[in-house]
């Protein structure tokens, strides 16, 4: 993206006042936020702003980042009677801890304008390009980063709350000083009481969970590999499953990662046995051993919240993306869609990344009007054009349009199995095959989990369908929507990793998540690589599931070892075309040494033939 510097701006900083009081200091929390706006605000003329609410941005905690240790086993729990109503979080209560005085103001100032080098994490080019197109930005690490005052409390309400006081003080409607002793009070008298939150993944979950409150003057967001439930993040099932490449993460980590405060070492000897007594009931919350949904999680689950949302939305995320998955944006966008809301969502062929100079996409164009018409009121046709883009995983210059998703026409297709018997067994040991805890060597684990023949491997159940065999003229076939999974099992144990995997097995030279610079252009703009010798496959999509949570993500049940269960699962939503000569595979595992955690036990699962039942989203 480059951007030519017309527009003369100023840079300022306010420190707002939210309802909250984490650090428990009897005073309301103050949040530093850095605003940069035209010049020409300072005569009178109101611009509309963009919030950028970012945990990173006064930087982190590098050495405070130690994954748990995910090579441990499973835990087995007695039968639990927990209910859906018992994990319910109470978002009508109060939040958090309530400031017992209020500061009284001590005078009012125009302007905060400050002249220092500030230095800011996880910030894109597109915000000089917005200044320049007359709107002004707002950058805001939130509670508990360096400057600002509280506690990080990763996706918590007092996160979302404190991030809501911003846009309350940008619509007149909190108060804000020019620092945090004072108490001179500054207006944001500049701002025309329209605002939208945009940026990418932490940031754009905050997006999501500030539109969620229904807060007034929010009047559109762009969420880019934003989390909608947190849950779904770092749990599947019953599991710990994180993101990819991520094992042994988990939102303790991150809080205490983004955490910037304890960066100035004065201010964290003020807070230090607080903060440490407030970051051991995040490791309780979040529950590691039992993997269960929770009220703790419930909290984090901002679609539960899609009756206030008042925001139009447009969602910008990587359907290989294995960070923040797809099964984040969208049901995010099915939720928005039954509530008949502006949406919009766009979904690209890379991982966690920006795509606003991606080649063919027109995103950058896209978001101007997204901007310009619900903050500006333009009547440029955006809410006109497709609700759904997606890119083709073989053409890059293709791209799908429709206002639904999956779009009209799709249909599941059974995946035939064909079995040697009535009885399928595999065993579940991951010291039998080529995995090396010490080598970590997870893509030799991943070849051999897909591609091995050899009648010795036990450790998967493996089924292999051509689905162009009905379709005599079709030379591609598009999969979109979630793959359905269900069994009748029995497990010699008390517990067990459960897993399904998608497929797509043929040799070509796929499309990569490399970013190539397009000859000839100077801005920026990119297209995806090619593979540099031809894979064999490519993983679609997949699914894990704890065998205790058979019936519920909040309630273990017991397990007798030998005794048949039904299961129930579902992979993350993907959207796939795949070509003619290719054909999917359907894997059937335990442990993913990928994703789960990776237990010694060994464990034989052993399923009804005539009970697996596959069922695939399907485009002819």
């Amino acid at each position: 993206m480059k951007t030519e510097k017309k527009v003369e701006c100023i840079f300022e900083r306010v420190f707002i006042e939210t309802p909250v009081d984490t650090d428990k200091d009897g005073k309301a929390d103050l949040i530093a936020a850095y605003i940069t706006r035209p010049a020409y605000t300072l005569d009178g003329e109101k611009v509309p702003a963009v919030l950028v609410a970012n945990p990173y941005l006064m930087t982190c905690n590098e050495e405070w980042y130690v994954p748990h240790d995910v090579n441990r086993e499973v835990k087995v729990y007695p039968q639990q009677n927990i209910s859906r109503e018992d994990v319910e979080f109470d978002f009508s209560a109060p939040v958090g801890s309530q400031p017992e005085e209020r500061r009284q103001t001590a005078g009012e100032a125009k302007t905060a304008i400050i002249d220092e080098d500030v230095e800011f994490e996880c910030i894109s080019g597109l915000y000089e390009h917005l200044n320049q197109r007359g709107y002004a930005s707002v950058f805001c690490g939130g509670l508990g980063t360096r400057g600002s005052e509280g506690y990080t409390l990763s996706g918590s309400r007092e996160e979302i709350m404190a991030f809501k006081a911003v846009i309350d003080w940008l619509c007149g409607r909190c108060r804000a000083f020019t620092n945090k002793t004072d108490n001179i009070e500054i207006k944001a008298d500049w701002c025309t009481g329209s605002v939208a939150m945009s940026a990418k993944s932490y940031l754009g979950t905050m997006c999501i969970g500030v539109a969620a409150t229904g807060v007034e003057g929010l009047k559109a967001i762009i969420p880019e590999a934003g989390i909608s439930n947190w849950y779904d993040y770092y749990r599947s099932g019953g599991l710990n499953v994180p993101a990819l490449q991520w094992q042994g993460d988990d939102l303790d980590i991150l809080a205490k990662y983004c955490f910037s405060r304890a960066k100035d070492a004065d201010d964290y000897k003020t807070v230090e046995e607080g903060y440490k007594a407030a970051h051991a009931k995040l490791v309780e919350g979040e529950d590691r051993d039992s993997g269960n949904y929770s009220r703790f999680w419930d909290e984090r689950n901002y679609l539960n919240q899609i009756d206030n949302f008042k925001a139009a939305v447009f969602i910008i995320h990587g359907i290989n993306d294995w960070n923040v998955k797809t099964n984040q944006c969208l049901p995010l966008f099915k939720a928005l869609e039954e509530k008949g809301l502006d949406r919009k969502i766009l979904l690209h062929q890379g991982e966690h990344i920006y795509v606003y100079d991606l080649e063919n996409s027109g995103t950058l164009g896209m978001v101007d009007r997204w901007l310009d018409h619900y903050l500006k009121g333009e009547d440029n046709g955006v809410e006109t054009e497709p609700k759904v883009l997606v890119e083709s995983n073989i053409d890059q210059s293709k791209w799908f349009a429709s206002d639904t998703w999956p779009p009209e026409g799709w249909a599941y297709e059974e995946f035939p199995v064909d079995a040697d018997s009535d009885r399928l067994t595999m065993k579940d040991d991951l010291s039998a095959t080529v995995y090396d805890k010490a080598q970590d060597n997870q893509k030799e684990w991943l070849d051999e989990l897909v591609l091995n023949g050899s009648e010795d491997y036990i450790n998967r159940i493996k089924f292999v369908w051509d689905p162009f065999d009905t379709a005599a003229t079709a030379e591609t076939l598009r999969i979109a929507g979630e793959v359905k999974v269900s069994f009748d099992a029995a497990i010699d144990k008390k517990t067990a990793i459960l897993s399904a995997m998608l497929v797509d097995l043929g040799e070509d030279q796929r499309i990569t998540a490399e970013q190539i610079e397009v000859e000839g252009k100077d801005d920026g703009t990119f297209r995806f690589g090619l593979e540099k010798e031809p894979s064999q496959y490519k993983v679609i999509s997949r699914c894990w599931l704890n065998a205790q949570n058979r019936a519920c993500l909040w309630s273990k049940e017991d397990i007798e070892p030998g005794e048949f269960y039904h299961y129930d699962m579902k992979m993350v939503p993907t959207d796939h075309t795949l070509k003619r000569g290719h054909k999917l595979a359907l894997i059937l595992y335990g442990i993913d040494a990928q994703q789960t955690q990776r237990p010694d036990t060994v464990t034989e699962i052993t399923f009804i033939a005539d009970s697996i039942d596959v069922r695939v989203p399907v485009i002819r």
